[in-house]
């Protein structure tokens, strides 16, 4: 019996010591990326108002570890080509330029808005029908009330998902200046519509985060909660772009 107990106890002492350093690598990294996009921003200074337009690709960016107050990214040129010529069909000005436009006016929204407004109704849809975007849309749901402490109210005035459109907009329009697919003059020209846009369509940062959230359970039918820290970040912390910036173009200041 005392062997057990023995034994019991290393193991316990080893799972505890395991979790400790797991949080503690996570804070780490954590700590390290926003060095590393400090440096970033240091090298890159853009001013305020230009910020603020970067603040509506805000999610994407930390999703990618970049800083959403600049236009370079920390990923080379070639990796950079990949991602968009393998996620985006994008390798040319004329595959970037339709991709931007297909964003800014139609985008997964034109598609799913109302599936998203269904499902908050209660409707029920099988797999056949759907995809798994109803199981994805209610474990995005139960995600942010249990990581983020969001409220079943925090959604009723979300019915779109045009935030997921916008953020990705924001980031293609970066990407393809960087490759030089468009202009600096044209990537800030999409970035501007899609946030004029997005302060259009949003109230708070709180509903473009649950709309982008939606949309990659709904559209991409995926797990949200890789972008679950970057949410809390970009909410939460002071010194965020979001808490810098309002969503609204007219003024700064949290919302």
């Amino acid at each position: 019996m005392n062997i057990f107990l023995i034994i019991f106890g290393v193991i316990v002492a080893i799972v505890i010591l395991l979790i400790v350093g797991l949080i503690t690598a996570s804070k780490r990294i954590k700590k390290n990326n926003k060095k590393a996009r400090l440096e970033m921003e240091l090298a890159n200074p853009l001013p305020k108002e230009k910020q603020h337009l970067l603040a509506y690709g805000a999610n994407l960016s930390l999703y990618r570890c970049d800083s959403p107050r600049i236009l370079p990214v920390k990923e080379d040129n070639e990796s950079l080509k990949e991602v968009l010529a393998s996620y985006w069909d994008v390798s040319n000005p004329e595959e970037a330029a339709e991709t931007l436009e297909w964003l800014l006016t139609e985008g997964h929204r034109a598609k799913y808005d109302q599936l998203l407004i269904a499902l908050k109704a209660g409707q029920s849809f099988t797999e056949e029908e759907v995809g798994k975007s109803q199981e994805c849309y209610e474990s995005a749901q139960e995600a942010m009330m249990k990581k983020l402490s969001f409220a079943k109210s925090d959604f009723d005035r979300l019915n779109n998902i045009a935030a997921w459109d916008f953020d990705r907009a924001v980031n293609v329009a970066r990407w393809s200046y960087i490759l030089g697919y468009i202009t600096e003059e044209q990537a800030w020209s999409y970035i501007e519509r899609a946030a004029d846009a997005a302060s259009h369509f949003f109230q708070s940062w709180k509903d473009y985060f649950i709309s982008y959230a939606f949309g990659r359970a709904i559209a991409y039918e995926g797990d949200i909660y890789d972008i679950l820290w970057n949410g809390k970040e970009l909410l939460n912390e002071k010194d965020s772009i979001w808490n810098e910036f309002s969503i609204k173009r007219s003024g700064t200041g949290s919302q």
